[in-house]
């Protein structure tokens, strides 16, 4: 596969500027069978051959199907196991402190979090279930109070709140402590947004337009969420570092704006407004 590059020039707030567009091809896709309704994928190696594996939430038939990698780019056929009630986001981490990969899952009917501990040869003991708030659409990993035991935080569409369980190092977690953000979080990312060292919380709340961001302390507790607007049905947020500014922003995509939010952060847990499309230079990637 080989890269090429096309120089095109076009107006930007009256001024001419040059891009490199690379437009990247792909093979044709090959697909594999999961459980019905995946709505999330994550990966991992969960059999410890090096290789990377694939695991999916499974709404409709509440489960996690676990596909091996052969290292060549195939997988092995699914493997599933049961969780709660309509899974619609899986995450990986080392709940139990043994090395192996383990999965957690949020349930949007039951209301709570399943955590799959890993055997280490592709195969997952039953599920234990925790309690989050309403409808969770989101869960991801985090070290919430620095006790290097990963914790973990849902965002609960129906009660517009995160639900933060800390962990206790061997695959169990506390009673979730909850805190509010805006309305219908659809997506939760872990970042250091004001650059003390400590994980904070942003979702991306569909219902509100907004981005809410939860400042940590370092011991498992938040600050009370600060909202910046976004694009309207803020469905999904991302963390990068998009002005290399060494300052963590944000990116959402907004569901009903068909469009992307970009915010960036000023290192003090703040972010800038939205920049309008027409100020965003927008790179085609093309490969040949």
């Amino acid at each position: 596969m080989r890269a090429s590059r096309r120089r095109h020039r076009h107006a930007l707030h009256g001024f001419e500027t040059l891009e490199d567009r690379i437009v990247l091809s792909f093979t044709t896709a090959t697909d594999f069978a999961v459980g019905t309704t995946p709505f999330s994928v994550t990966v991992g190696d969960f059999n410890g051959d090096g290789k990377s594996d694939l695991a999916t939430a499974n709404a409709n038939s509440n489960s996690v199907s676990v596909q091996l990698g052969n290292g060549a780019g195939s997988f092995a056929a699914a493997t599933n196991f049961a969780v709660g009630n309509s899974p619609h986001s899986i995450t990986v981490g080392d709940f139990s402190g043994d090395g192996k990969l383990d999965l957690a899952v949020a349930n949007a009917v039951s209301n709570t979090v399943s955590v799959l501990l890993g055997i280490g040869a592709g195969s997952f003991g039953a599920a234990t279930d925790f309690t989050v708030g309403a409808n969770p659409r989101s869960v991801t990993v985090g070290d919430f109070n620095g006790d290097g035991k990963p914790d973990l935080a849902a965002g609960n569409l129906n009660s517009n709140t995160v639900s933060v369980l800390l962990g206790t190092g061997t695959g169990s977690f506390g009673a979730a402590t909850n805190f509010a953000v805006g309305l219908s979080p659809r997506s939760v990312t872990v970042g250091d947004f004001n650059g003390d060292g400590k994980p904070d919380i942003a979702t991306a709340n569909f219902s509100s337009n907004t981005v809410s961001v939860l400042l940590g302390n370092g011991a498992g507790s938040f600050a009370a969420a600060t909202n910046f607007a976004v694009g309207a049905g803020a469905h999904s947020v991302t963390v990068g570092d998009f002005n290399g500014d060494g300052k963590p922003d944000l990116a959402t995509a907004n569901y009903s704006a068909n469009n992307v939010s970009v915010l960036l952060g000023n290192g003090a847990g703040s972010f800038a407004a939205p920049l309008p499309s027409s100020t965003l230079t927008v790179f085609e990637l093309k490969l040949a």
